[in-house]
């Protein structure tokens, strides 16, 4: 007998979550759990962790009941979870993280020598050869990824593997060497359920799959008996393909979607050629004034290295940029907000806020120089000034003086755009990774009026990149897809729905 959850249901307030959600895993077999970013997904791995627990339903696993699940009694289990973040001290040993807590007697070196003989052993179980002495933040990403199994195995008993996204930020090697190990525990019997934005990986390596859509189960089957084309309708909500139009209407259709995009000015604001960086390139795509063109990628395709190149947080290896036909081939973030580029990154958190400093200061941070007078802060002028951008996002509380850690996610990210309006003269092209990621509903669409309203009063260019084809259906009128670094597919006007971005995306086109 294998994990068994029935009608599984978890809500926060008056958000239903999972709404009774069934899930069954076999011994031996590895099942795909697939959704949109909200699905629940993430919610369902955390319950079955022990890190939240439903408020109905029930799991066992081998036919035991497990009741009120805590993540020491999951591990206890053998369910054992490896989230997309890491869980490992980088600043010690491979070794060190394995037996974290559970450190032998170290009398006169003995114990540190076992340690390291016992990790060699697991390690060589797995198929990764690391000296357990190296320090883990000099592995790379993948390795790191193996030594997170490793230090699962050796914790307890794994009956069920639970792995979220684990191939994320891996290379193509490091996900062949991963591939391996989840055969080899399968062989063993090993449950594992792997959650991907990667569809292609589900045919490569699933037994089963479960799709779940707000919340609830709309798939369930063996992977033999699904098309590429099943999954994508499945996660895209069952949205038809937009035919390729005949040359003649594609070419009206294009004519017809730049005018009223880009109106009242049509001119290239951005041109971005045979640019390369880390995990992209080569790179080419224009933006005209005053429209929003959407990236859409999976995680891992190279969006983000793509966004933080342009805004200098990374240096390009080949290629140009021209803002205006000027040459602004970014060196830093600095340099690239003096050509006119500004980039909004995917974690708020740790890239755009200062958790120490005010709402206020967080959102003039940038423009503070320019309020100012001879060096000398004038703050009648920015309180003046936050109240009108923290009015124009509905900023909620409107409190220049609140601690920016006490926000809402969805607050937090309106912080950071009222940063670029603040500054919306030197804007020339705004990078925009992940606008909506962790924000509600209702800060959603806020946040996509005043990206819209931006665009059309400074004549900026938006690239807004998203994991999500549901982001960018309802934002562009063009899109771009990017798979494995490479803009792959770009569609325009109707083309651009759900299913198109998948497929292209998945490398699921002409699939039948």
């Amino acid at each position: 007998m294998g994990l068994v959850v029935r009608s599984l249901g978890k809500s926060y307030g008056a958000a239903e979550v999972l709404r009774g959600v069934d899930l069954d895993l076999r011994p031996g077999t590895v099942h795909a759990l697939l959704g949109a970013n909200g699905a629940g997904k993430s919610t369902l791995i955390k319950c079955l962790g022990g890190v939240v627990r439903p408020d109905r339903g029930a799991i066992t696993l081998g036919g035991r009941a497990l009741l009120d699940l805590t993540p020491s009694s999951a591990l206890d289990a053998g369910i054992v979870t490896i989230h997309q973040h890491q869980s490992l001290i980088q600043t010690l040993s491979v070794a060190d993280n394995i037996f974290l807590g559970s450190e032998l007697p170290r009398l006169r070196g003995g114990g540190r020598r076992r340690q390291n003989r016992l990790t060699r052993d697991l390690l060589a179980r797995i198929g990764a050869q690391i000296d357990p002495r190296t320090i883990v933040a000099t592995l790379p990403i993948g390795t790191r990824q193996l030594v997170e199994i490793a230090k699962a195995l050796h914790r307890s008993k794994v009956e069920v593997l639970i792995l979220d996204e684990p191939t994320a930020a891996l290379s193509e090697r490091e996900t062949e060497t991963l591939f391996r190990e989840i055969a080899g525990l399968r062989d063993a019997g090993v449950m594992t359920l792997y959650t991907t934005h990667r569809l292609a990986e589900v045919f490569r390596i699933a037994d089963d799959v479960t799709v779940i859509r707000d919340g609830s189960v709309i798939l369930q089957s063996a992977t033999k008996r699904l098309t590429p084309d099943d999954l994508v309708a499945s996660v895209s909500r069952g949205a038809a393909p937009v035919p390729q139009a005949a040359p003649a209407v594609a070419a009206a259709v294009t004519a017809a979607v730049t005018t009223a995009v880009t109106a009242p000015r049509a001119a290239v604001v951005a041109r971005i050629d045979a640019l390369s960086g880390p995990r992209f390139g080569p790179v080419s795509l224009a933006l005209h004034a005053g429209e929003i063109v959407g990236l859409f990628g999976a995680v891992g395709s190279g969006r983000s290295s793509l966004m933080e190149t342009l805004g200098g947080r990374f240096a390009a290896t080949a290629g140009q940029v021209l803002i205006d036909g000027v040459q602004a081939k970014p060196r830093s973030p600095r340099h690239a907000m003096r050509r006119g580029v500004f980039l909004i990154p995917a974690d708020r958190t740790q890239q755009a806020l200062c958790a120490t400093l005010t709402a206020s200061d967080n959102l003039l941070l940038s423009s503070l120089y320019k309020i100012a007078h001879a060096g000398v802060r004038r703050f009648r002028r920015e309180a003046a000034i936050f109240r009108d951008i923290a009015q124009r996002l509905d900023l909620q509380p409107a409190n220049p003086d609140l601690a920016v850690e006490r926000l809402s996610g969805g607050n937090q990210q309106k912080l950071v755009i009222g940063r670029v309006v603040a500054q919306s003269r030197d804007v020339r092209m705004l990078l925009v990774d992940e606008p909506t990621q962790g924000v509600d509903v209702g800060a959603r669409a806020k946040i996509y009026d005043t990206l819209s309203s931006l665009a059309q009063a400074t004549g900026c260019a938006i690239l807004l990149a998203s994991s999500e084809a549901e982001e960018i259906v309802r934002t562009c009128r063009r899109a771009l897809v990017l798979r494995q670094g490479h803009i792959v597919g770009e569609f325009e006007g109707a083309q651009v729905c759900e299913h198109n971005l998948l497929r292209s995306a998945h490398q699921f086109v002409g699939a039948t």
